[in-house]
């Protein structure tokens, strides 16, 4: 494998390899690297199985670029190719290359040390969503990668599970489909949260992994954000709280939005306890127990995210 993805670099890119590291993350245990040229220059290569269209990997990466170049958004900047191309496709994979963030994932004494950290993670998706709106005006998804429409629901895994699970998927659904309101969308980054985030020496924070983004409502993303801060269940809802108030901070959430909330919430823990186990997580992992009783708590109290918001 190594081999390969040293042969796709020289020839595609012009980079001679001194040394190819793999690193931790990824879907796949074989898809992330640390490069480092002869000429001691460092990049991260991601060698990825890709689900979605062409279309779509070109989409997010061409935004990306757009985030780090025209908004001097903290996030890594995507290397074209020789050809100028944003990703190679190969072996089934698709390969491309970017720049290296030297840093580290903050823990929890980072985030819990003041409000500052996940302060700073609710500012930066609130930025994402303003740069989001007006470049997603140039850009057309296939129905089936826009979340929440029918095709979108139709692609989902959601035969055979836990039976909880089911009835969260139905009442989400059933909500969404009755919900008689224009919420504003566009390119959402679909895992905003601390775990892909990296904090630099200079304590400035960089957002990274964009290749699970889609196309849905803005706050579908605040619930992906949300639904992690809220599993820890001893300082959960005043990190959720710092969270918001860094967001609204830059962009002030509807009325609708903050009725909605909850439900958001409760359909992005849904779905994403539906594919960890999908990916064959043990039911009995304490990270799958942690999102099960997170689940049993918002679906108990129907007030719990919006209180968050006084």
């Amino acid at each position: 494998m190594e081999d390969r993805i040293k042969k796709i670099l020289f020839n595609e890119y012009n980079l001679n390899v001194e040394k190819l590291t793999l690193l931790e993350g990824g879907f796949r245990p074989d898809e992330i690297y640390l490069l480092i040229t002869v000429d001691q220059m460092k990049y991260v290569v991601k060698y990825i199985e890709y689900n979605h269209s062409f279309e779509h990997l070109q989409s997010i990466l061409i935004f990306e670029n757009i985030l780090h170049d025209l908004y001097k958004y903290p996030c890594p900047k995507i290397i074209l190719s020789i050809n100028e191309q944003l990703f190679i496709f190969d072996n089934q994979r698709c390969l491309f290359v970017q720049t290296f963030i030297q840093g580290i994932e903050p823990n929890r004494e980072i985030i819990d040390k003041n409000n500052s950290y996940l302060h700073q993670m609710g500012s930066l998706l609130a930025q994402w969503r303003i740069a989001s709106s007006h470049y997603s005006l140039n850009i057309h998804f296939n129905e089936e990668d826009q979340e929440l429409t029918e095709k979108w629901w139709n692609k989902q895994q959601i035969n055979n599970i836990d039976p909880f699970l089911l009835s969260n998927v139905i009442e989400c659904k059933e909500y969404f489909r009755n919900l008689n309101v224009n919420f504003q969308h566009g390119l959402i980054h679909n895992d905003f949260h601390t775990n892909n985030s990296i904090i630099t020496n200079d304590e400035k924070i960089y957002i990274i992994d964009f290749v699970d983004a889609c196309q849905s409502v803005f706050i579908s993303d605040l619930g992906t954000s949300l639904f992690h801060l809220l599993i820890d269940k001893h300082n959960g809802e005043h990190r959720a709280k710092t969270f918001l108030e860094g967001y609204q901070q830059i962009l002030k959430l509807t009325l609708e939005e903050k009725d909605a909330l909850h439900k958001f919430v409760q359909f992005k823990l849904t779905m994403s306890i539906i594919a960890d186990l999908n990916a064959s997580c043990d039911l009995n992992e304490p990270f799958i127990q942690s999102c099960f009783d997170l689940l049993k708590k918002l679906k108990n109290n129907s007030t719990l995210v919006n209180n968050l918001l006084e």
